[in-house]
């Protein structure tokens, strides 16, 4: 291996991670979906908490601009969470494997 054959690795590694930070970071934007006024980040731990809540207790939630929100319906609320996080998350797994075939085909 020369130094110019080195370098070109060294600049495939970077491309690489950088795109996959870069996928990451346009996925978790994509996380944010509307509920009745507020802005709110579907993750595990919202879930999570939404179903561990007893059925008909009031249930108001702090949304991503700090607000306090009602949610007068948690299982819609937690249906359309759900739904935003798996195709989401669906479709970071689609580019995350399409990018390991991709490196793969370009390694020396």
């Amino acid at each position: 291996m020369d130094i110019s054959n080195l370098k070109e690795i060294a600049e495939i590694a970077f491309d690489h991670a950088l795109y996959r930070k870069q996928l990451r970071e346009r996925i978790q934007a994509s996380l944010v979906f509307t509920y009745n006024g507020g802005m709110f980040k579907a993750t595990p731990e919202l879930m999570a908490f939404v179903i561990t809540w007893p059925i008909g207790d009031a249930l108001f939630l702090e949304d991503i601009h700090g607000n306090p929100i009602r949610v007068p319906d948690p299982e819609f609320f937690l249906k359309k969470c759900r739904e935003c996080y798996q195709e989401q998350m669906n479709a970071w797994h689609n580019e995350f494997e399409q990018s390991k075939r991709i490196r793969k085909g370009r390694d020396v």
